[in-house]
């Protein structure tokens, strides 16, 4: 996938700068394709700021009003400095590692103030989506009950919610079909985490918990008007 978008920018970019048409008037096109990187920092303090990208296919109904879908990924690695154990672990004997590859699909109402500029836009954006996760859990530690030590193995999933977003952003025209567009975003969801915590001799006990993962993105793209 990386490699179709980075394709998809090349011909964006030479498109604008080697098709040798000129701007003329601020012209919108009814249907676009674009493609975009992301700044993603969600504010709960288990994760670091990730970058992904992703794609979008927007329509616009009147001058003002549009829609926008999309698709993005992200990916990031969780240790066992991010996560409890439900025992009381003997000391240095855990070992945890989660991957987990997002890939939120969402669709934005947009309203598209007046045009006051030859060449730029701005709009304003709310919408809702799904947080699609994958993931890869993995891990071990100690246990030690009078004495004996008992090993466990954990395994899981993480599950993806529902989102809504609100976004304040702007186009950019560079050429008659392509413009620059840059949008700051708000995004209020959950994730589920299921752990499964197992020994042989002491059986299996399972944890679920709900974390927040609401969180603020910088987007920057490219977007071709057909």
């Amino acid at each position: 996938m990386k490699t179709i978008i980075a394709g998809l920018f090349a011909l964006l970019i030479s498109s604008a700068f080697l098709s040798g048409e000129s701007m003329g008037e601020l012209k919108y096109g009814d249907f676009r394709l674009g493609a975009h990187g992301i700044y993603m920092n969600p504010q709960d303090s288990d994760f670091d700021h990730v970058f992904g990208y992703g794609a979008i296919a927007k329509y616009k109904f009147t001058d003002t009003l549009g829609i926008e879908a999309g698709v993005d990924y992200f990916r990031w690695d969780i240790d066992e400095g991010d996560v409890e154990m439900p025992f009381a672990a003997a000391p240095g004997s855990v070992s945890y590692k989660e991957v987990d590859r997002v890939y939120p699909v969402y669709f934005t109402a947009q309203i598209f103030a007046p045009i006051t500029e030859q060449s730029a836009r701005g709009y304003l954006g709310l919408g809702a989506g799904y947080y699609e996760i994958d993931t890869d859990i993995e891990g071990h530690y100690d246990v030690v009950v009078d004495g004996k030590t008992y090993p466990f193995e954990i395994t899981g999933k993480v599950t993806g919610q529902w989102s809504v977003h609100a976004a304040v952003g702007a186009d950019f025209q560079l050429s008659t079909h392509i413009y620059l567009n840059v949008e700051a975003r708000y995004v209020f969801t959950d994730i589920d985490r299921e752990q499964t915590h197992s020994n042989p001799e002491k059986g299996s006990v399972t944890v679920k918990d709900t974390t927040s993962f609401d969180n603020w993105q910088v987007r920057m793209g490219l977007e071709y008007s057909f």
